[in-house]
């Protein structure tokens, strides 16, 4: 491990539309959506709008999100974003959303996702990846990302998400 890689995590908090605030009343949360900002500057989330998983180039207006950085090493971030090319294209996980985020049953469809379940799906996995191939030299990392492996991805709402990134003690919010 030479190098390392930064990614974000943005929170949407602008104006939004009546669903996103339905979402913000129901969290408690000025947030309403999660994007994970990859490497090579593109999102990766579900679309807030077509509700399916999507890469692409987003123009972010830094009075309408909140930006974490986080900084992982090269190889886990180049295999994340490998990932998130699989996942592009599923449908959005309506049964998570009721049945993990409105009734916190914590059911949902592992082939699906919805924003914050998506992003926090990538940190598990990076924290996975670093425990299955050498956690003497990631345990820094380790540490950061533990409550990613302790909380299932679909009981994050944004906010969730926001928290506990924010907590990391190697990341930076604007």
């Amino acid at each position: 491990m030479n190098t390392t890689k930064s990614v974000s995590l943005l929170f949407y908090k602008g104006r939004g539309t009546l669903a996103e605030k339905l979402i913000r009343l129901w969290t408690k949360s000025p947030f309403s959506h999660s994007e994970f900002l990859r490497s090579d500057g593109f999102c990766h989330s579900n679309d807030r709008f077509r509700f399916v998983s999507r890469i692409e180039i987003l123009e972010i207006d830094p009075a309408d999100w909140e930006r974490v950085d986080i900084t992982l090493p090269h190889e886990i971030v180049d295999r994340i974003e490998r990932r998130q090319l699989r996942k592009n294209g599923t449908s959005y996980d309506w049964i998570g959303i009721l049945f993990s985020q409105v009734f916190p049953l914590g059911l949902h469809d592992k082939r699906r996702w919805f924003c914050s379940k998506s992003n926090a799906d990538d940190l598990a996995y990076a924290y996975r990846l670093m425990q299955r191939s050498s956690p003497e030299d990631y345990g820094v990392y380790i540490r950061q990302l533990t409550v990613f492996a302790k909380t299932p991805p679909q009981n994050f709402s944004p906010q969730d998400l926001y928290t506990a990134v924010q907590r990391m003690p190697h990341s930076h919010w604007y």
